[in-house]
């Protein structure tokens, strides 16, 4: 069955998850791994076509918030609950070396893909010149893991400017201590990061 005209306004953007199987009610599927969180909403329960769809679409909006999805189509915005695909074995964080040859040094470096409050996909990372010791890559691993872990969690109101500071302070740690002092010596810094 099509969208009914009384309430094609409310669903011209966006679908919410919304279709009409029947001429009693609407459907709202809402899927958060893999079970269905919407609902059936009767005409005749909600008093009519548009209330019934109003309220399916509220409750859509509610459940998009509770699970912290965003976006016209109210999917997760990483992936939840899958093995990671990366070489560090968190999703979304990889490791890798290469030589900049302008420079002609060699670095190291950990990767970590977000997406910004409009959805756009991004890049930070987080660079190690050679040589470098473990404690400097280990440093620099769980800076990029709680990187995406907090984007993650905060999604819309992620704010990364506070990770500039990651040479100087464990973020990972609860109140973010400062490094110990002579951390980065043994190796030369790379302000580029």
């Amino acid at each position: 069955m099509s969208v009914p005209k009384e309430v094609s306004d409310l669903l011209k953007d966006q679908k919410f998850g919304i279709s009409f199987p029947c001429s009693s009610g609407c459907q709202m599927r809402f899927v958060h791994r893999g079970e269905d969180k919407g609902g059936f909403y009767s005409y005749r329960q909600w008093g009519g076509i548009r209330n019934a769809v109003e309220a399916a679409i509220s409750r859509n909006l509610q459940l998009r918030g509770i699970y912290k999805r965003r976006g016209r189509t109210g999917k997760p915005a990483f992936r939840e609950g899958c093995e990671a695909c990366s070489n560090t074995g968190v999703i979304g964080v990889y490791g890798s070396r290469y030589y900049d040859q302008r420079r002609e040094k060699h670095y190291f470096r950990y990767m970590v893909r977000w997406a910004d409050p409009m959805g756009e996909s991004k890049m930070k990372t987080f660079n190690l010149t050679e040589p470098y010791t473990p404690d400097q890559q280990l440093h620099t691993l769980r800076t990029a893991t709680a990187f995406r872990k907090t984007w993650e969690m905060n999604l819309d109101q992620f704010q990364p400017d506070r990770f500039r500071l990651w040479r100087q302070k464990r973020l990972y740690v609860p109140g973010q201590p400062d490094l110990p002092h002579g951390f980065w010596n043994g190796a030369e810094m790379d302000k580029a990061c």
